[in-house]
């Protein structure tokens, strides 16, 4: 039995909140479409699932494409007219601050006790958003800060092949982590591959409460 886990954490919907629909609306006013032809477009259907990794967003979000490659292509499908600095707004202010899981994380940090490390699947314009809130950049280690459009990584959640990769560059054995996930699927197909993990249900209106209940108690921390 592991006596010392290291935490994997999520990052979109775990430890910071976000509304795609406020994107979703300013982009449908700019180019006289409605929310939800700008959502199928961006997202296709993985919206309904909290996944947002289809539509035309899944090549950006596996670093496949840029952030100007990806506003143009906005800017010529959709028919946007917004400038850059203008699509970058609407695009990034979207997220709010999970601020008990934010100081969870900060104090774990503190104590030296357990290593940290974030597997997001976003995309370059999303992340600089996030780390204007709460900067994980700076809080941990540069190598433990995984996103699905790395170069390296390139593979969305939660195929064995993102594991794989994620794992690599981690440097560490499955069995050493623990996972923390607000998305089933994603939870799933980690336990599947004999990652200890947990969901986060951010239906539950005390989430972050229990979600640093639930890594606490695996952890061996005392509240």
């Amino acid at each position: 039995m592991v006596s010392n886990y290291s935490i994997i954490w999520d990052a979109g919907g775990v430890i910071y909140d976000f509304d795609v629909s406020i994107t979703n609306r300013r982009l449908a006013v700019d180019c006289g479409r409605t929310p939800e032809e700008v959502s199928a477009f961006l997202f296709g259907s993985s919206a309904e699932s909290r996944e947002f990794n289809g539509g035309a967003v899944e090549a950006y979000n596996l670093g496949q494409i840029d952030s100007v490659k990806f506003y143009g292509k906005v800017r010529k499908d959709l028919g946007v007219k917004m400038d850059y600095n203008e699509f970058i707004d609407a695009w990034n202010n979207i997220f709010t601050l999970n601020t008990i899981v934010a100081e969870f994380i900060r104090r774990v940090r503190n104590s030296r006790r357990h290593r940290q490390a974030i597997l997001s699947s976003t995309n370059p314009l999303h992340w600089g958003g996030m780390m204007n809130l709460f900067d994980l950049e700076n809080l941990l280690e540069k190598d433990d800060i995984i996103l699905t459009c790395d170069q390296d990584i390139r593979a969305k959640k939660p195929t064995k092949k993102l594991w794989d990769a994620s794992l690599a560059r981690l440097g560490g054995e499955k069995e050493e982590f623990i996972y923390v996930d607000d998305v089933q699927k994603y939870v799933s197909g980690s336990e599947a591959l004999g990652i200890k993990s947990i969901h986060v249900d951010i239906t539950q209106p005390n989430f972050q409460e229990r979600c640093v209940a639930d890594v606490s108690k695996v952890l061996g921390i005392e509240l």
